[in-house]
């Protein structure tokens, strides 16, 4: 298998680092895994449809330490489960010239991700494309100590803005393309997470933010072999 594929379906479930501890779970073509921050502020669920990893679930405890090892190998990977009375209880990475082994953990001490199978009704379906994509990241990075981002919308025009509040502040108000468009007052959720979202998605063109006024949005991109859907809960802020 390849390293890079592998590095990506990582740093889509990770999130910066927000989501380290986590289970995957193999049908030997289909590699998924569902995970959450600390703050419990993003879940996210990633499927791989292409990836020849080995059969299995395998619980991730420090997911920074897997990546580690991952760099000391080539492109090219062998991934095979170490068992012990019937339980993976490691993984065997190999190159051409090297093995690593990466010690599994307990399925007990990985977070239980919970189901999200009803959620509220949407508002607002913003068009995450390559312009956005690169709007927001140079926008959080010039207002790099603002933690949130805030939809609003007339009905008409949606706005993404970053530093909003009622007060006099630094702030990018960013007009985005909707497919479809509600009127709402101004929600905020993490702009850390979204850019790290956005970064670890750039290579898949068109994704969608789904922003719903009772205090959920999802991120949804389809594309390159993969499906990924990220839920941000609502931040509430003060001025």
């Amino acid at each position: 298998m390849e390293k890079s594929k592998l590095e990506r379906f990582i740093s889509k479930y990770n999130i910066g680092g927000a989501c380290e501890s986590v289970k995957l779970v193999s049908n030997g073509t289909e590699l998924s895994v569902r995970s959450i921050s600390d703050d419990k502020n993003v879940l996210a669920e990633i499927i791989s449809h292409d990836m020849s990893f080995p059969a299995g679930e395998f619980s991730i405890y420090e997911t920074k330490k897997l990546r580690s090892l991952l760099g000391v190998l080539g492109e090219k990977l062998k991934v095979a489960p170490n068992s012990a009375n019937g339980k993976s209880v490691g993984l065997n990475l190999s190159d051409s010239d090297t093995k690593v082994t990466f010690v599994l953990a307990d399925e007990s001490v990985i977070p239980k991700v919970p189901d999200l199978k009803k959620l509220p009704p949407v508002d607002i379906e913003i068009i995450l494309d390559e312009k956005f994509v690169n709007t927001f990241a140079k926008a959080k990075g010039a207002l790099s100590e603002v933690d949130t981002f805030t939809v609003t919308s007339d009905g008409t025009d949606a706005t993404v803005v970053i530093g909003y509040s009622t007060l006099n502040t630094n702030r990018v108000n960013i007009k985005v393309n909707t497919k479809s468009n509600a009127k709402i007052d101004p929600i905020s959720f993490s702009a850390n997470y979204l850019k790290e979202i956005l970064m670890s998605n750039k290579e898949i063109k068109d994704g969608i933010l789904k922003v719903s006024s009772k205090g959920i949005s999802v991120a949804e991109f389809d594309g390159d072999g993969f499906t990924t859907k990220y839920y941000l809960v609502q931040i509430d802020t003060k001025d």
